[in-house]
């Protein structure tokens, strides 16, 4: 699966990480280049850590890195993506304006999640033209070690998306909670 994560704060690159410790192909993005450096250093840190404790193997690591992919843009972030999370700051507008931009850049099959942990998940998808291609995908804090994955059903999302949503939670190892 290609996954999308759109912001690279601690939320953002935690999810990255699960992600292409899966092995997904990983495309984090957030509007400062600076600040996806510091989320793929933090990655590379907490797999480091991961060697030291005896839970991650160097080839782990390696592989990890090499599936992740930073850029400040958009389109370039979600093109061809399966599924896309959005982790930037906690704003409904700028959740509304994250979501309608993606929704004009990707493809009518793609997934479009939000990790919101306060937030309507319906709200959000009523934003979309296609409404049902919208869940919330709600990691709790360190993504790398927090088992749990809250998945918000708002009152649009389809059986076809919430299918994916629990496939992507099953993938990368974690427990979906079904809200």
């Amino acid at each position: 699966m290609q996954v999308a994560v759109l912001g690279a704060g601690t939320m953002g690159h935690g999810i990255a990480q699960v992600s292409a410790m899966a092995g997904h192909e990983v495309q984090l993005r957030d509007i400062d280049a600076d600040i996806i450096a510091e989320g793929l250093d933090a990655i590379e840190a907490n797999l480091t850590e991961g060697i030291d404790r005896g839970k991650v193997t160097e080839t782990e690591r390696s592989e990890t890195m090499e599936r992740l992919t930073g850029t400040t843009a958009l389109a370039e972030a979600v093109a061809g993506a399966d599924l896309v999370v959005e982790a930037v700051p906690e704003e409904m507008a700028l959740k509304r304006e994250t979501f309608r931009d993606v929704e004009g850049a990707v493809g009518p099959e793609t997934v479009i999640a939000t990790n919101t942990s306060s937030l309507s998940v319906t709200d959000l998808a009523s934003t979309l033209e296609a409404p049902g291609r919208a869940v919330g995908l709600h990691f709790f804090n360190p993504p790398h070690i927090m088992a749990l994955v809250e998945v918000v059903v708002a009152e649009q999302t389809s059986s076809e998306t919430l299918a994916v949503a629990r496939e992507f939670v099953d993938s990368i190892e974690k427990t979906a909670v079904e809200v």
